[in-house]
């Protein structure tokens, strides 16, 4: 997605863009309840991961976003504050770890993939803070098992026109409709698709805000695998967020439009 179109000399043959509209790609997983909370873990996580987050901790929730349904029929989609975790943060403040009652998060805020470092930033980055962070809670918390696993990115697509229409960038859009105006003021959506029994997408879009020059798009796409009924091994584990990733971006080049990847500055 704005992660990673096709480049001859990209890693992996993966898809690259110069201006991808990630504002944040996030790994999330979740443990089978074990032992009780230990408020000295970011800590002693922290002490694992070496140097690399040693920047003041902090507090954050989770976001929990819902489509609720009223009496009328009528639906609007809700954000709310989900459980607490402590962020241990990079320097830069832009890669995170945060940790929390059974739950370990690794995240890349903008930008995820630095045009002028074309050698650091996405996927490969990505992959690697992961199996790091994982390995590291794996040693500290000693977690029983695994029994679900994300990979979401949240991304902010700006359309340098206030009278286009969105459905020419994103094939998920079909907002006119015979009989109603053509002009909407606002729009949300969250669409599920199933990949398979443990996986799921979870495709969120809305609009952020429109000025006289431009429309902002949220799309958020979140590809979650779940499985409760059989233990992971760890080794297998470790290989999830990869194929995760790969529906993800799959899911994100099947979405946007030519006109929409031209924004991105595909190469």
């Amino acid at each position: 997605m704005g992660m990673t179109p096709l480049r001859t000399n990209s890693p992996n043959g993966r898809r690259r863009y110069t201006n991808p509209p990630i504002e944040e790609a996030l790994c999330e997983f979740r443990f089978n309840p074990g032992s009780s909370w230990d408020p000295t873990i970011p800590g002693k996580l922290q002490t694992a991961l070496g140097n690399e987050y040693c920047g003041k901790p902090r507090e954050q929730r989770a976001v929990r976003v819902g489509l609720h349904v009223h009496d009328d029929k009528s639906a609007d989609l809700q954000i709310g504050k989900g459980m607490a975790k402590i962020q241990l943060a990079t320097n830069k403040g832009t890669r995170l770890v945060g940790v929390g009652p059974d739950t370990l998060s690794i995240h890349m805020l903008r930008p995820y993939q630095d045009p002028s470092e074309p050698g650091e930033g996405g996927w490969e980055e990505f992959e690697l803070r992961i199996e790091k962070a994982l390995e590291a809670y794996r040693k500290t918390v000693e977690p029983i098992s695994v029994n679900q696993v994300g990979v979401r990115y949240i991304n902010k697509i700006e359309i340098p026109s206030a009278s286009a229409k969105v459905e020419e960038y994103l094939k998920c859009a079909n907002l006119e409709v015979e009989g109603l105006p053509e002009n909407y003021t606002n729009f949300v959506s969250r669409v599920e698709y199933l990949f398979d029994k443990y996986t799921r997408l979870v495709l969120s879009l809305g609009l952020l805000g429109t000025s006289q020059n431009s429309i902002n798009l949220l799309l958020d796409l979140d590809v979650i695998w779940r499985k409760d009924d059989v233990p992971v091994k760890w080794a297998e584990v470790s290989q999830i967020p990869n194929e995760l990733h790969r529906q993800v971006e799959s899911a994100f080049e099947a979405i946007v439009t030519e006109k929409a990847k031209e924004l991105f500055d595909a190469v």
